[in-house]
């Protein structure tokens, strides 16, 4: 009796596998497939398939002939061994009707398994409505053949140089810190992180992984409490990523974001500078809820593209290039000067002492960088002109952007909602220091908020929040607090005192160093990543200089930015693969890009004067 039912499943899934509509799934999706099957049989003259009733099944036929009518009334032989395809895609009911001529014997698959492969198999429904196509048009559009299997790729040299590193070199940095004195606790955290680092530095596995694989390390070898390595899953910055996050996905999602800036395209006079003015203004306005560069990108490139075209821009023209630097630019200048416009931001606060964890929440983080966003800004509308020229008059077309506008019609509640978040949050955290409510606490209300007016769903909340980027940054931070905890930065502290006694506190030399260190750690590291790292070394060189340590951390966030090369940059990347490559000329793109890296060592240097009238050097 085993062997029986064994050799039917066999049957079921050979016939499953010759179909086209199932070539491309797995094994382990063709074993639930096959565990649904029935195999039903059909007399003459019955209705496997009959139109306008529930698609609850697919058949694939094994043997017999069919007559298949379509909603045109015409009736045709079944030449394709299968029917009802409905099942599988996202129709409700048949949309043709299949009667039996002969004895009929096939193979049926319910509906809801269909659809929870269909989670998986991404493909089955778009082959479904292929295989309605077939049946309609007289010829099959699904081709049968077995699929042929990606071979899988080898290691190539760089991942195998990686690997083999991060085999051999963390032994190698626990006996050097053992042989220098080292407590075994001391010598064995850096091992492990320099583990970290180099699957960075090679890109052995995704970003968030390393500093995962880390933590788990430190746990199980016992280095450090769990209060200390997972402290980040407990700390402020938390609910802050959860809330801002929502609040940007709630903006998208609701339109708000697309009806300002219609808006704003539509009050804005109608010249070359306002229309890059008004890019540069649409991803600043972004830039105190969304912590990610590239998010506020996917919400303006659209915009650079409607444009583009409503200007007529040639491609590659000085124009449509310094649109993109424009768009490029409202995106990321900001990025280190809000405490939530950039990730990584919100780990390195976590390694200040806590006073000053206190007085830079909210805007105060603003306020103290807000020469140098001045001079970023006031440098971009330079360079601009120095790179792209006055440009050629070229109007908006106004009426179709009013038309626009109007196709919205009045605000829904969700964009209302969205609203009423963005301003909660904003006014909140401008004005902490009055209520003594951190902002933390505010983002945390404000996620409360949208997930009981139901702006914010459960799908929402499993896909909307970057997980990913949340566990990165908590990691890093778990693993600053374990560098505390083992007296390394204060060790570091103590080796490097000397050697850069030469800074003797001064501001102006110690800018230089900042801008060495997180410049060569971006070539290897991404900039989250460089930006962290910068600052766990540069955090204890400033505590032997005397130096403020959120100046040192907003040092490594500017400078982080800073790239050359378009490796280093995944917002640029981003630009790229979006297919705006074609719009604008890379060469002088960069070029601009070169001038504004100098621009963020300039807005250093300049606040200097603002910072010591602030107290903070």
């Amino acid at each position: 009796m085993a062997v029986s039912e064994h050799n039917k499943d066999s049957e079921y899934a050979h016939r499953l596998r010759q179909d086209p509509l199932f070539a491309d799934i797995t094994g382990h999706e063709l074993a639930r497939l096959v565990g649904a099957v029935q195999s039903v049989e059909f007399s003459p003259g019955q209705s496997v398939c009959t139109q306008d009733d529930p698609a609850n099944f697919l058949y694939l036929i094994e043997s017999g002939e069919l007559l298949l009518s379509t909603a045109s009334g015409r009736s045709v032989e079944l030449t394709m061994r299968r029917c009802g395809e409905e099942a599988a895609s996202d129709h409700a009911t048949y949309l043709c009707g299949t009667i039996a001529t002969t004895p009929v014997r096939a193979l049926r698959v319910p509906r809801e398994t269909l659809q929870e492969l269909s989670l998986t198999a991404t493909s089955l429904r778009s082959r479904a409505l292929l295989g309605l196509m077939g049946h309609v048009g007289g010829e099959p559009f699904l081709k049968s053949g077995t699929p042929r299997k990606k071979p899988a790729v080898p290691l190539s040299r760089r991942e195998t140089a990686g690997w083999l590193a991060t085999v051999m070199v963390p032994p190698a940095i626990y006996f050097l810190g053992s042989m220098a004195g080292l407590a075994v606790e001391a010598a064995l955290f850096l091992a492990i992180l320099s583990a970290t680092v180099l699957m960075w530095v090679f890109t052995l596995a995704d970003e968030f992984v390393p500093p995962l694989v880390a933590i788990v390390a430190v746990l199980i070898v016992g280095l450090v409490p769990y209060e200390v390595a997972l402290a980040g899953f407990s700390s402020r910055t938390l609910p802050t990523l959860l809330g801002v996050y929502a609040l940007a996905a709630v903006i998208s999602a609701s339109g708000l974001s697309y009806r300002f800036m219609l808006w704003l395209l539509l009050r804005l006079p109608d010249t070359p500078f306002w229309h890059q003015t008004a890019l540069v203004l649409s991803g600043y306005i972004l830039s105190p809820i969304m912590p990610s560069a590239n998010a506020r990108l996917s919400l303006v490139l659209p915009f650079y593209r409607d444009m583009v075209d409503g200007l007529g821009l040639q491609a590659k023209s000085k124009a449509a290039t310094a649109l993109m630097a424009a768009t490029f630019s409202g995106a990321m200048l900001l990025s280190p000067m809000f405490l939530t416009s950039k990730s990584s931001n919100l780990t390195v606060i976590t390694m200040l002492p806590g006073q000053l964890q206190v007085q830079f929440q909210g805007l105060f983080w603003f306020v103290a960088a807000s020469v140098a966003a001045a001079t970023v800004t006031l440098l971009h509308l330079v360079f601009m002109r120095l790179c792209f020229g006055r440009g050629a008059a070229a109007g908006l077309p106004k009426p179709r952007l009013a038309r626009q506008l109007a196709l919205l019609g009045p605000m829904s509640a969700a964009e209302k909602g969205a609203l009423v978040g963005f301003l909660f949050f904003l006014l909140g955290a401008a004005t902490s220091d009055w209520h003594h409510v951190s902002a933390a606490w505010i983002a945390g209300f404000l996620l409360v908020g949208l997930l009981l007016m139901g702006l914010f769903s459960k799908k929402d909340f499993q896909q909307k929040i970057d997980w990913p980027m949340i566990f990165f940054l908590l990691s890093l931070d778990g693993l600053s607090r374990s560098i505390s905890y083992l007296g390394l930065d204060t060790a570091l502290a103590h080796s490097v005192g000397n050697g850069f006694a030469f800074v003797d506190g001064r501001m102006a030399l110690f800018i230089p160093l900042a801008l060495f260190v997180t410049l060569a750690l971006r070539l290897v590291l991404p900039t989250t990543a460089g930006m962290v790292v910068a600052a766990i070394i540069l955090l204890p060189i400033g505590q032997s200089q005397f130096l403020n340590p959120w100046v040192v951390v907003f040092l490594t966030a500017m400078f982080s930015d800073m790239w050359f090369l378009p490796y280093q940059c995944s917002p640029y990347l981003q630009v790229v693969g979006s297919g705006m490559g074609r719009f604008y000329e890379q060469a002088e793109f960069l070029r601009y890009n070169h001038y504004m890296n100098l621009s963020r060592v300039a807005a250093a240097y300049l606040s200097i004067p603002y910072w010591e009238a602030l107290g903070l050097v």
